[in-house]
This record gives C-alpha cells, sequence and structure tokens, in this order.
C-alpha cells in the first residue's frame, strides 16, 4: 500500500506541476521557442549528458574502492549498468529505481557485505552528487558577483551543502552508532561499509565535480540557443534544476523542474515563460535521448543473453 500511495504521490505532483505551467505558458509560443533551440545545440546537449553517465561510472568503481569492494566491475560493465540505470530513473518515478537495481545488481562486488554495503555506496554516490551541484551553484554566485541579486541562493547553498555532508558522514559513522540505535536500525546500521580508502573517497568527490559540471554544461548549451547567457550565469539555474530530480513527489522532477526554470529564468535573466519553458524541456529532451539509449542497451544485452 505505502509502494501505491508513494507512486500515486509522485504522479499527482508531477501532473500538478505540468499543470500548474500549462496555466502559464502558451502551447504556441513554447513551439515557437522549441523550433529556436538548433539540432547541432541539441545533439551536444545529449553527448554532455552521455559524458555525465560514463563520467558516474567511473566514479561509482572508485566509491566502491574506497569502500573496500574486492570484485569491481570492469569499466565497461559499470558504463553499461549506469546506462541501463540512466533508463529507470528517467522513466520510473521516484528517480531512484536504477540506482537501486544497480546497487543490487553489483553486491557481488562487497563478498559477505553483500547488496546493504553496495546500495550504501550508491547513496554515497546520490549524496556526492548533489553536494557537487550545490558546489557549482556557489561558483555560479560567486562568479556572477554584484552582477544578479543572488542572496537568497546562499540559504540553498548552505543548506544542500550541510545535508548532503550529514548523510555522508552519517554512513560512514554507522558502525560505531550501531550500538546506540535501536534494534531494527542497529542491525543495518552494523552492515555498512567502512570507509578504507580516503584517497578514493576524494577522488570520487572529484569525479562528482565532473559528472554535474557536463550536466551544467549540457543545460548552458540549450539555454545559450535560446539567450546570451554565459556559463557561469547558468549555474544560478542548471544546478537548481537538475536537483529537482532528488525530489521524491515527481517523476524524475518533471515539472518541478519547469517551474525552476521558469522562475528563476524570468528573474535573473529575463528569460520569457516560453523560453524558460523551452529551455527547461530541451533539457529534459536530452536526458530522455540518453535514458532511451540505455533502455535499448538492456534489451540487445537480454536478446543476446
Amino acid at each position: 500500500m505505502r509502494r501505491w500511495l508513494g507512486l500515486a504521490l509522485r504522479v499527482l505532483g508531477t501532473v500538478a506541476g505540468l499543470a500548474y505551467i500549462a496555466t502559464r505558458v502558451s502551447l504556441d509560443d513554447m513551439r515557437g521557442a522549441i523550433a529556436r533551440i538548433s539540432v547541432a545545440a541539441f545533439l551536444a546537449a545529449v553527448a554532455l549528458v552521455a559524458a555525465n553517465v560514463v563520467a558516474g561510472a567511473v566514479r561509482w568503481r572508485v566509491l566502491m574502492r574506497a569502500y573496500g569492494a574486492t570484485a569491481i566491475p570492469s569499466l565497461g560493465r559499470a558504463t553499461f549498468l549506469y546506462f541501463v540505470a540512466f533508463f529507470y530513473n528517467n522513466y520510473l518515478p521516484g528517480a531512484v529505481a536504477g540506482d537501486v537495481g544497480r546497487g543490487v545488481v553489483a553486491r557481488d562486488a562487497f563478498g559477505d557485505e553483500g547488496a546493504t554495503s553496495a546500495l550504501a555506496v550508491v547513496l554515497v554516490e546520490r549524496a556526492l552528487g548533489l553536494f557537487a551541484l550545490v558546489a557549482l551553484l556557489a561558483a555560479g554566485i560567486v562568479a556572477t558577483g554584484d552582477a544578479l541579486d543572488t542572496r537568497q541562493m546562499w540559504v540553498w547553498t548552505a543548506l544542500g551543502c550541510a545535508g548532503s555532508v550529514a548523510l555522508v558522514l552519517a554512513i560512514a559513522a554507522a558502525r560505531r552508532l550501531a550500538p546506540h540505535l535501536p534494534a531494527v536500525l542497529a542491525r543495518r546500521a552494523e552492515k555498512l561499509p567502512v570507509l578504507r580508502d580516503r584517497r578514493s573517497f576524494a577522488a570520487a568527490a572529484g569525479w562528482s565535480l565532473v559528472t554535474q559540471a557536463l550536466t551544467a554544461a549540457a543545460g548552458w548549451v540549450i539555454l545559450a540557443a535560446l539567450a546570451p547567457i554565459d556559463l557561469a550565469a547558468s549555474l544560478l539555474l542548471v544546478p537548481l534544476a537538475a536537483a529537482t530530480t532528488f525530489l521524491p513527489i515527481t517523476v524524475g522532477g518533471t515539472g518541478a523542474r519547469e517551474g525552476v526554470y521558469i522562475a528563476l529564468g524570468g528573474r535573473l535573466f529575463g528569460l520569457s515563460e516560453a523560453d524558460a519553458l523551452a529551455a527547461s524541456l530541451g533539457f529534459w529532451f536530452a536526458h530522455l535521448a540518453v535514458g532511451a539509449a540505455g533502455g535499448i542497451a538492456q534489451l540487445v544485452y537480454r536478446r543476446r543473453a
């Protein structure tokens, strides 16, 4: 029942967001704005999103090493699993189904610790990704200086950094905290992995910045096709829009992402609502295209198997 309620909440949240946007933007104006996004710009965005997936696979392997994995998948295998996970994350509600599946498939990498450790590593990945998004937002705020009014954004930056760091530290300290936790939580905490290689962890954090920088660049390519916005300024918008995928009340951030583009695009850059919506949809379509490639890869693999 909880699963069905969660699914219903995400679908309703997505529908509500899209319905609100439909009342704000003319369909004809949106079509005209989308038509101004060149094929070259869209393909460049798709290539950048695909590069983000490959960089994510590299980060995953490095992070597994940091937590003591003994049978790390090859880069080719990890990249394949990451593309498949990207498909499920973008096409199913919640944006986590693919990551959960990836963690379960990679459970053999941790021997006796199994799926619990593998899933914990995936959770750390998500936390590092959120931290990198917030770091890019902070970089955008610093780079733009007084050119734009960004005072309120520092609040979201601080909260995002604090939350992601707290999550990573909680996982790292879970075994030590286990004796002080309720029995149900203690049993799970005792199975979580121990951070064994701090250098690898630092490298994984660096790869998180790479992955999110590639995502931000993809969003900027689409924005630049619609308005004269430089890369540094786009960091005030794209990371926040990308962070909507972490929301549990939408399907892949749909609806919430468009709301961020419309609200901030107009306030920061003077974008019309139609242009802001077109930029959001172009960014989303690039993700869907890469996700579809992951779905096709899984179908081909199953047929060969």
